[in-house]
Order: C-alpha cells, then sequence, then structure tokens
C-alpha cells in the first residue's frame, strides 16, 4: 500500500525538519535567520505558531522606503527622477520624466554602490552587486512604474539605466532616503 501525501501534510513535515535542523545549529554554535514566509507561499506552522505575512510597513522598511534620486548623465544625457515606495507585496520603482538617448535595448539594474569617479575621472557605480529588475525603459520621456520584490538582496543605494547589449551606463541615479524629489 502506497501512503499518498497532500499539501499540507509536506509544509508540515518541512517546517518540522527545518526546526530540528535550526535546533541542531544552535546547539552546535551556529546561527541562521530565515526571511519570514512571502505573500504567495503558504505560512507554515511550526508547534502550533504560525509566521504572519509581512505587513506594508516592514516591506517599505526591508527596501529603506521611501527613496528617490536625480538621474546623473554617464554615457549619454540623461534626465529624470527615480522613486522607490514600499507596497503590501513588494515595492515599486518608479521613473518620473526620465529622458535619455532611444534604445530598444535599455534595461533598468539597481545597485549596491553608488556613483563615484573613478581613476580616470569618470562618474561610475563600483560596486559589483546589481539587480537586473527585468525591466526594460521605453522610449521617449514619461512616467513607468516596475514591480520590485518583497526583499531586496542588499541595500539599494542607486538606478542605473544601461544599455544590455554593450553594458554602458546612459544615467544613474543615487537613491536617499525621504520624501520624492520633485
Amino acid at each position: 500500500m502506497v501512503a499518498r501525501a497532500n499539501r499540507s501534510d509536506i509544509v508540515q513535515l518541512i517546517g518540522r525538519i527545518l526546526t530540528a535542523a535550526a535546533v541542531a545549529l544552535t546547539a552546535a554554535g551556529c546561527t541562521h535567520v530565515a526571511r519570514p514566509a512571502q505573500p504567495d507561499s503558504p505560512t507554515m506552522a511550526v508547534s502550533g505558531a504560525s509566521t504572519p505575512y509581512p505587513s506594508p510597513t516592514s516591506v517599505a522598511a526591508s527596501w529603506g522606503a521611501p527613496l528617490s534620486g536625480l538621474f546623473i548623465s554617464q554615457g549619454t544625457r540623461t534626465v529624470g527622477v527615480a522613486r522607490i515606495a514600499g507596497t503590501a507585496t513588494g515595492a515599486t520603482l518608479t521613473l518620473d520624466g526620465v529622458s535619455t538617448t532611444p534604445n530598444p535595448a535599455l534595461k533598468i539594474i539597481l545597485n549596491e554602490g553608488a556613483l563615484s569617479k573613478d581613476t580616470s575621472g569618470d562618474i561610475v557605480v563600483q560596486d559589483p552587486k546589481f539587480l537586473d529588475i527585468g525591466g526594460h525603459l521605453k522610449p521617449g520621456p514619461g512616467s513607468q512604474t516596475f514591480e520590485l520584490p518583497p526583499y531586496p538582496p542588499f541595500t539599494i543605494r542607486s538606478v542605473t539605466i544601461m544599455d544590455s547589449r554593450t553594458n554602458v551606463a546612459y544615467g544613474t541615479a543615487d537613491l536617499n532616503p525621504g520624501p520624492a524629489l520633485g
């Protein structure tokens, strides 16, 4: 006879395994802090307790939102404002009044680093950590909004518009906490 487990049984089993692993690691002097359950994931029950969904306030805090900054031209003239705001399920990046040289291969990336001058005097983002949000900049000035995940993989300090074919940065906006720039 073959027993079939349903989804809830599997989730409970995984929860018990993870709890046992955490106890074993803690006893060994190691610790690991897991992220809260994502809104699209089922909430796991461990010993009768449940992990609540993140609140809009905690999501905004994970991004440091609200954040905003003005674009600085790099590879070509680029102007406009970048804003990150927390939402109930993640965050949004809004580009307002962004104008740059038209190119169908322009993508948006988020960086851990901020703008600085390199040894040759060029304005660059020197930190290699970045998150390609999968968004492409539409041609023409205007406002565009991109959905971001609930939790960033690192602290976001700038937004770059980049040519995906040549990896040339057209412009970057350093992000600062506080009310949106006008």
